[in-house]
């Protein structure tokens, strides 16, 4: 579906009554579009959608401690490591350790960027409560710039529950109402995977977000459709990191102890084990039997053995040893005119034991 896009000389160059008829069929064309259902099967910001139940997060708490290898934000001091949308001095303000949005400031944005990342953030709305549903406490908090966690007052003030604190703004609204009461300190632990990109450029795999309100599961693994926005949806940039962004919606919100952990640092890489050999059914029966009673078998030309609980497969790897799978663990047979008389087992935590092949 289009929308068309009305003539300002319309009123003069046909009746009245066609000319409100045409913006009529102009506006549910673009309503339309924009109102488009979510995957969900619901429409953005839909008043009738169930609001989320109310939990008791139980009282404020002090600032959370802050990890050894994370990233302070913001430490209470200065706003050093923001900027505003321009890339210029952070218009927010700074009092008594917080930092406080300024209206018609704009945005504040981090310095660095982050991809995928676990966030500490806590933040209040303001204790004398002015304004209703979108205009008490608004505020957000954006990943890489595009993906709002929306912070509003949430505390008895009703509103479309996909706008509600906690909720993936106009995508997933929170599991839960966990909101303090207005003016006390809140906090969000956020995890978010990045989207990820194959070699062409298309989308592998959508962003993820969980979250966590004053310590209470809102957002479990939720796949985000594309960046967030206001009614019509965005796809997804290509991007997979962006600095992290806080919103100036008019409201005084005030936010505190701000850390983040970087989660995409590269992992160790893995050791060179020894390959597979191919040994045949009857190589393999050969190692079969019982050692003071443990048995083992061969089952479906897969040579298993029982201990500890589990029973294991082997892997053989030349030179009478065999692997375990899956595990550090390892079997070295002593053999006597082709035949085993023993068997060694290593297995990390049991020990090393040695076990006689019964007559």
């Amino acid at each position: 579906m289009f929308c068309l896009v009305a003539d300002a000389t319309l009123e003069v160059t046909m009746p009245r009554s066609v000319a409100t008829l045409i913006a009529f069929f102009i506006l549910f064309s673009c309503s339309s579009t924009l109102n488009a259902q979510l995957p969900s099967g619901w429409k953005a910001h839909d008043k009738t959608r169930p609001l989320a139940l109310v939990v008791d997060p139980g009282p404020e708490t002090t600032p959370a401690n802050i990890p050894s290898d994370a990233i302070v934000l913001f430490d209470g001091t200065d706003l050093s490591k923001w900027r505003n949308g321009e890339g210029e001095e952070a218009g927010w303000k700074v009092v008594g350790g917080v930092m406080e949005s300024v209206k018609n400031s704009g945005y504040v944005y981090t310095k660095e960027s982050f991809g995928d990342c676990q966030l500490h953030i806590e933040w209040a709305s303001p204790a004398t409560v002015k304004g209703d549903g979108q205009g008490r406490g608004n505020s957000g908090v954006f990943l890489m710039g595009e993906f709002e966690v929306q912070v509003l007052d949430s505390f008895e003030n009703k509103t479309y529950v996909d706008g509600s604190a906690g909720s993936i703004y106009g995508q997933y609204p929170p599991l839960v109402n966990a909101c303090r009461k207005p003016g006390q300190w809140q906090s969000y632990d956020i995890i978010f995977k990045t989207p990820r990109f194959d070699e062409s450029g298309e989308l592998a795999e959508p962003a993820h977000i969980t979250v966590l309100h004053n310590g209470v599961l809102i957002q479990n693994h939720a796949e985000a459709y594309g960046p967030t926005n206001w009614i019509q949806k965005k796809a997804y940039s290509k991007k997979t990191e962006g600095p992290l962004g806080l919103q100036d919606h008019g409201n005084p919100v005030r936010y505190r102890n701000i850390w983040i952990r970087k989660l995409d640092q590269a992992a160790s890489a893995s050791p060179e084990y020894p390959a597979a050999v191919k040994l045949s059914p009857e190589e393999l029966a050969t190692y079969a039997g019982s050692y003071d009673g443990k048995m083992i078998e061969l089952i479906d030309e897969v040579l298993k053995i029982r201990y500890l609980g589990s029973q294991m497969e082997l892997v053989p790897q030349g030179d009478h040893t065999f692997g375990l799978r899956y595990s550090a663990g390892e079997l070295k047979f002593s053999m006597e005119d082709g035949k085993p008389t023993s068997v060694t087992i290593q297995i990390d935590a049991a020990g090393t034991n040695a076990f006689k092949r019964d007559e």
